[in-house]
């Protein structure tokens, strides 16, 4: 889009002061009387020819500051950047007719090394097809001395087309100036003129003036002068700073002066129709009327350009005589739009004032302008009014706030009326629908209708079947599980959302985007791999577009005991409850454009799903409204989430209200978690009886007590893992995990040559998978069991080696081998990194290492023996070792529940026949050991090294 209304004084303002936008109070510079024989003395250097610029002393007309008021000491001011500005002095000189000249005497300095090349290297940009670039004089400031860099600075003039690749250019060049030698601390001092402005203003003058930026100033100077016949209207945007005006010489002055102007600070995603920085607009035109003329000049056609009108015939014959007169329109728009190629060679009056309709049909090329020309055109001898419609794209409906002016617009569309209905078209936009019930409508905010602009701008409002929504699906597939899990992804684009993938997709194309896309659930999930080629859908005349990406997940949720947890990531919603990056908020925040998004996740199981489906959530205010919900069918469980925009703006006073909703929102998409049943609970009932009749021999008493209860566990842990077993791919990573949970749950049996067997498939399988860790961990504990201490500690090295925890195990092993230095050094480490019981047990382990090396143990653990709570199992241990509690006391709380009496006294003999044995009377230490044994704590791992403890024997 290229409809620029921006006028080369409003761009030299914008480009100058965005090099003079921080600044300190002003040092002393060097006296005046030096300064005039310093330029004396260097003359301006010479100029190539076709430079495009040229030296020049500062013209007579520039007057010279106010005299500024007495300098207070205030510390560095900081803006956005490491830069400061301690003067920005622009004046303006109007003649008595066209002729306008900028002069801008900039200051800027670099605070830190950040900023340093932006300062020293200067860039003024200007337009030669109708200015004039003159440059006065060039400095740096270093410690109050000013040294002349005029004659030694390299200035190169540059033709960048900054918008090349967005087919524009605009004949602007850029006199980068490259000044040597400019340190942190330095003022870079810049002067120059720009001389002439556009023509096709016909002369009249307006501009929107900064008062401020996103860097301190020390000293902010805007003076306009013209003859008092030029009516200069102003109006303060953002501001309460009011303008002098006065008469000085016979001419009237306009003039804004400020002081240590402090940095503006911008905010992430302001929308664009708030002003953040404060300015002064000034514009020579009194009312929307006088704009609304300048523009039908800009915009008249010949009566019945050449071409044109036969093309408008054979564009309504193609709709056929039943086509309606919105079939029509959109036969037109839809040529415009993708058989005329989008250039802009805006040089000149170019700018603005568009090739007749005809040229622009022949060349089948144009701008903004040129094809809405040409689309109006067709349109009016089609029978249809059709104007041009001058919008902002930078401000949106925010031009109200200023005043009528030029300067106000950057693109123009096709205002069409088709009985009562008015439509906004865009004949730049490209992949849209081709009916006008089905494309979609950007919300311009408003519009001078050029032909209707005496009221100025008016709303721009789409109409209301217009769509703008997305949907989102993910399909989840875990029927058969002797395959991967299987994950398909796709969303539908509706209306202007599809629109603008359509676009995406023809700049970046499908392998890209899919990359893209893809790329943010591989994020998500990690592990997660891409199955097949990427799908789109393209249909034009619903104007819906879709994307389908599918892959594969083998070590999807995490499994326990015959089923699967898993989670759901619902990113897709996370634009649509966007909250700033700002913990406060002093702008508005604009809300993601999109009128609705929702998401559905459909997870398909091996099994029905079970529980019911929780009740539905809602959440609703004046910016949006949340839904959600969970539906259950057989296996199938679908959780959908829906979000509408309400609003386009939250108010910084609506701030924390909304950022409370949105917060509830969130947690409600949290939500989407399921436990999937991966087994068929019947068939396992037999197999279940069975280990009831396996477990009799550990009752004790009438009621089951906890150790009864645990085998009981592992048993039906074990079995319904040999069931599942049989139904997965026995070398799928499902599996690594289902064995990993069997080994683990076959050592708490005392099947240690099975468990071993378990875990050296999984690290068959796994590699360095996730399974991995739990399968060292139960190949260590069953290399325990079966008496095999060396090859425990290799194991449980490999383990700790992958950065997981192996708790107190590598400090016991070393302690079962006898090397008692390196046990407690170990255990001191695993005592750091623990709490709670586990911290406690691996204290108790502690002590015994250090009572084998001199009976130091009361004192390894004396600091820990004051928080000992003898209410909490682990605790009276470690107060019985300390020597805080006797024996017959332990064993008394040992026994004190009978649910638990077992276990503990497992663990009570076997911790007192250790420390009789740190002590030198093993033989005092072996009855306590067999103790344990009779206690038949086969989970237990004291029950095992009870074990041990008895094979070694005396």
């Amino acid at each position: 889009m290229s409809f620029k209304f921006w006028p080369a004084l409003a761009l030299a303002l914008s480009l100058g002061v965005a090099h003079a936008q921080t600044a300190p109070a002003k040092p002393a510079a060097k006296p005046a009387a030096a300064k005039v024989a310093a330029k004396a003395a260097s003359p301006y250097p010479a100029v190539p020819a076709g430079a495009g610029y040229r030296f020049g002393p500062q013209p007579a007309w520039v007057k010279p500051l106010p005299p500024a008021p007495v300098a207070e000491a205030r510390p560095v001011a900081r803006g956005a950047k490491a830069r400061r500005e301690p003067l920005v002095d622009v004046q303006v000189q109007l003649a008595p007719k066209s002729a306008t000249a900028t002069y801008l005497h900039l200051q800027h300095e670099a605070l830190d090394t950040s900023t340093l090349r932006e300062v020293s290297e200067p860039q003024i940009s200007f337009n030669p097809a109708y200015q004039q670039l003159v440059i006065h004089q060039l400095a740096v400031i270093r410690d109050g001395q000013w040294l002349d860099r005029l004659k030694d600075a390299r200035i190169e003039l540059m033709r960048r087309e900054q918008q090349l690749e967005r087919q524009m250019i605009d004949g602007v060049r850029t006199a980068l100036v490259v000044i040597s030698d400019v340190r942190v601390g330095d003022i870079v001092d810049l002067a120059y003129t720009l001389e002439g402005e556009n023509p096709i203003f016909e002369g009249r003058y307006s501009s929107l003036m900064q008062l401020a930026s996103d860097a301190p100033i020390g000293r902010l100077h805007l003076r306009i002068e013209a003859p008092p016949d030029r009516k200069l209207n102003t109006k303060v945007v953002a501001t309460d700073v009011v303008p002098e005006r006065f008469d000085e010489g016979g001419r009237q002055v306009i003039r804004v002066v400020r002081e240590n102007v402090p940095a503006v600070q911008d905010e992430a995603t302001t929308p664009p129709w708030f002003k953040v920085y404060p300015a002064l607009h000034v514009s020579e035109y009194a009312s929307w009327a006088e704009l609304d003329q300048w523009a039908q000049r800009l915009f008249a056609s010949d009566a019945q350009p050449a071409g044109v009108t036969e093309k408008a015939a054979e564009l309504k014959a193609s709709v056929g005589a039943s086509g309606t007169p919105e079939q029509q329109v959109a036969a037109a728009l839809r040529f415009v739009q993708d058989e005329v190629r989008y250039f802009s060679a805006s040089l000149g009056e170019s700018s603005h004032r568009p090739k007749p309709a005809a040229k622009t049909l022949a060349e089948r090329l144009g701008d903004c302008k040129d094809k809405t020309l040409l689309l109006n055109t067709l349109l009016t001898a089609m029978g249809f009014d059709a104007r041009p419609a001058l919008i902002s794209m930078s401000r949106n409906r925010g031009i109200g706030n200023y005043l009528p002016s030029h300067d106000q617009f950057d693109h123009v569309i096709s205002r069409v009326k088709i009985g009562d209905a008015v439509y906004f078209l865009d004949p730049t936009m490209n992949g849209q629908g081709y009916s006008l019930e089905t494309r979609g409508y950007y919300r311009y905010g408003a519009a001078l209708v050029v032909g209707l602009g005496e009221g100025g701008p008016q709303p721009v409002v789409p109409p209301s079947f217009a769509k703008d929504a997305l949907s989102f699906r993910q399909d989840w597939n875990f029927a058969d599980l002797s395959k991967p899990a299987r994950l398909t992804t796709s969303f539908k684009a509706t209306g202007l959302a599809a629109e603008r993938w359509r676009s995406y997709l023809a700049i970046a194309g499908l392998e890209r985007m899919a990359e893209s896309v893809g790329g943010s659930y591989v994020r998500l999930l990690p592990g997660l791999v891409s199955a097949g080629q990427p799908e789109v859908k393209d249909d034009r005349e619903t104007n819906q577009w879709e994307l389908k990406l599918t892959f594969e997940h083998p070590t999807m949720g995490r499994y326990q005991r015959g089923s699967l947890e898993l989670e759901f990531p619902a990113a897709e919603l996370v634009d649509a409850l966007s909250l700033p990056p700002e913990a406060r908020r002093r702008y508005p925040f604009m809300l993601d454009p999109t009128n609705a998004v929702e998401l559905s996740v459909n997870v398909v199981g091996p099994r029905p799903a079970t529980p019911p489906a929780p009740a539905p959530q809602q959440l609703a205010d004046k910016h949006f409204a949340f839904a959600s919900r969970v539906e259950i069918d057989g296996p199938t469980v679908q959780f959908i989430s829906r979000v509408e925009r309400r609003a386009d703006e939250v108010l910084p006073a609506d701030m924390d209200g909304y950022r409370e909703r949105v917060g509830r929102a969130r947690q409600m998409l949290n939500v989407q978690r399921m436990r999937m049943n991966l087994l068929d609970l019947k068939a396992l009932e037999s197999s279940f009886a069975g280990v009831s009749q396996r477990l009799l021999r550990y009752r004790s008493g009438a009621k089951p007590d906890a150790l009864w209860q645990l085998m009981q566990f592992n048993e039906f842990i074990r079995v319904a893992d040999d069931q599942l077993l049989a139904a997965v791919d026995p070398k799928g990573r499902l599996a690594a995990r289902v064995l990993a949970e069997r080994a683990q749950s076959l050592n708490q049996l005392g099947d240690f040559d099975a468990a071993l067997a378990d875990a050296e498939r999984v690290l068959a399988i796994a590699g360095e998978g996730e399974e991995t860790a739990a399968a060292l961990e139960a190949k260590g504990v069953a290399l325990v069991g079966l008496a095999r201490p060396a090859d425990a500690l290799a194991a449980f090295n490999q383990q700790a080696q992958l950065g997981t925890g192996v708790g107190n195990w590598l400090g016991t092993m070393h302690y079962m081998l006898g090397d008692y230095a390196r046990a407690e050094a170990a255990l001191r480490d695993s005592a750091a990194n623990a709490s709670g019981e586990a911290r406690q047990f691996t204290l108790l382990w502690l002590y015994l290492a250090a009572e084998r090396q001199g009976g130091r143990g009361k004192a390894a653990i004396a600091d820990e023996l004051a928080s000992a709570d003898t209410s909490k199992w682990g605790g009276a241990l470690l107060r019985y070792l300390g020597g805080s509690l006797d024996r017959d006391a332990l064993l008394k709380l040992a026994k004190e529940k009978p649910e638990t009496e077992r276990l503990r006294l497992a663990e009570a003999y076997f911790f007192i026949g250790q420390q009789l044995a740190a002590q030198g009377k093993r033989g005092e230490a072996l009855p306590w050991f067999e103790r344990t044994l009779a206690t038949q704590a086969v989970p237990y791992r004291e029950f095992t090294l009870a074990q041990w403890e008895l094979k070694r024997g005396n």
